[in-house]
């Protein structure tokens, strides 16, 4: 039997030895050049190796001429992405009986982004994609256990910033405004939970070799926080057309080298001018990748087409849970909430019904509202608008069958009988 000196978890272990045992010194037939391959393969992820991740291709496919194996730059790449995973303690399959780790918690950001997954944020450019996630970082990595009124799990990760959509002459300064960098001298500097950063100036893309490079950043930042941005800047070198369906193609491989690591990824994407409700529909481009993800999460302005002062932002998800919709803004200062959306959206139904009373209705109405909730009756709309009497009936009966008024039965000490009775209906 062959001796193992390759640091392995259990599955590689048996992997390797059934190899080893095999006596591969000298292969022959085609099985037995592959087995050597993989050992070979095993080597790169010791910890005494010296190729760079970079390089391993390179290694590997002149080993594979030396061998007389003919595969391509991408069999063997696949061979390198099995080896990794392997090392990992990836298996094929799971099988009965077998007991497995399952974590506990399936969100980093409760109910909007997913641990250990591939989250895809979507809106239009300059919605605050960008700041929104520098912000949830920083008051993660001060210990506070909540963003904009949703649990943060655990403590925060190391954070892997793949930001190639800005330089860093913008990336510095929107860390340092969240206290995640800071002035020295004429300099900068960022730190934890911040690890590494990848900005234009050095910029990290979605080939095969920055997705070494991602792996193995993986690799030493198990459970880490990667935000990717922008997908579109980060796949350009491939040449890949939105509109098809291969661009879901190296969001598929960065989940692939991601997974063993159990990493979380926040890809951001721009959206569509269209005016979807959807998250999945507003995406730009096919939508093979909003199918590739867990989670999508969309920004869009609530009323900004209305009222151009108006900055709220109205936040949704839509996934593997239920849905989250929040409304929001942002100043120097960071997020805030802005309110409940449901009741925003009250507000606007009522203000738009409101739009379409006649000057009749509008004026009677005004008059109820004046009354701060007390009950009135046609008498008091014919005092203060000269409205006949039946006619104001009709009026605030219209508005009661409108939603705006709540109509009574009362006795007053002026009247003989039973009166009619309005007041205002609240709103929530």
């Amino acid at each position: 039997m062959k001796h193992l000196d390759y640091d392995l978890p259990p599955e590689g272990q048996a992997k390797v030895l059934r190899v080893l045992n095999k006596e591969v010194l000298q292969p022959v037939t085609m099985e037995q050049k592959l087995d050597k391959l993989e050992i070979e393969i095993f080597k790169l992820f010791q910890p005494e190796c010296k190729i760079k991740p970079l390089d391993r291709i390179l290694v590997m496919r002149d080993f594979c001429l030396k061998e007389g194996l003919k595969l391509t730059d991408t069999e063997i790449r696949q061979k390198i992405w099995q080896g990794r995973r392997l090392m990992e303690g990836a298996v094929e399959s799971y099988k009965p009986n077998q007991l497995l780790d399952v974590p506990e918690e399936t969100w980093a950001w409760e109910g909007v982004i997913m641990s250990a997954d591939a989250n895809l944020l979507i809106s239009l450019p300059k919605c605050g994609k960008t700041t929104l996630i520098v912000d949830l970082i920083a008051t993660w990595s001060r210990g506070n256990d909540e963003y904009l009124g949703h649990k943060l799990i655990g403590k925060c990760p190391p954070v892997v910033i793949v930001g190639t959509d800005m330089t860093l002459s913008r990336w510095l300064p929107l860390l340092q405004r969240f206290g995640l960098a800071e002035k020295v001298g004429d300099k900068m500097q960022f730190f934890e939970p911040i690890v590494q950063l990848f900005a234009a100036n050095n910029p990290l893309h979605l080939t095969q070799e920055g997705l070494e490079r991602i792996a193995e950043i993986a690799r030493n930042n198990k459970g880490a926080l990667f935000l990717f941005d922008s997908f579109a800047k980060l796949v350009a070198p491939l040449g890949l057309k939105e509109s098809s369906e291969d661009i879901a193609h190296p969001l598929a491989d960065l989940q692939e080298v991601l997974a063993p690591y159990k990493c979380t990824s926040i890809i951001i994407h721009h959206s569509g001018k269209t005016k979807e409700d959807s998250p999945v529909l507003a995406s730009r481009g096919s939508t093979a990748l909003t199918a590739a993800v867990s989670q999508i999460i969309s920004l869009s302005w609530f009323k900004r087409e209305e009222d151009r002062q108006d900055k709220r932002i109205l936040m949704r998800t839509q996934g593997r849970a239920e849905d989250v919709q929040l409304l929001i803004s942002q100043d120097n200062s960071g997020w805030m909430l802005e309110g409940n959306v449901a009741d925003e959206l009250k507000k606007d139904e009522f203000n738009k019904k409101l739009e379409k009373l006649t000057d009749s209705q509008a004026d009677v109405f005004e008059v109820v509202q004046a009354a701060n909730g007390m009950e009135v009756t046609a008498s008091d709309i014919q005092n203060q608008l000269n409205i006949a009497s039946k006619s104001g009936i009709r009026i605030l009966q219209a508005l009661t069958k409108k939603g705006f008024l709540i109509q009574n039965k009362s006795t007053t000490p002026e009247s003989r009988g039973s009166v009619l009775t309005f007041k205002i209906k609240p709103l929530l």
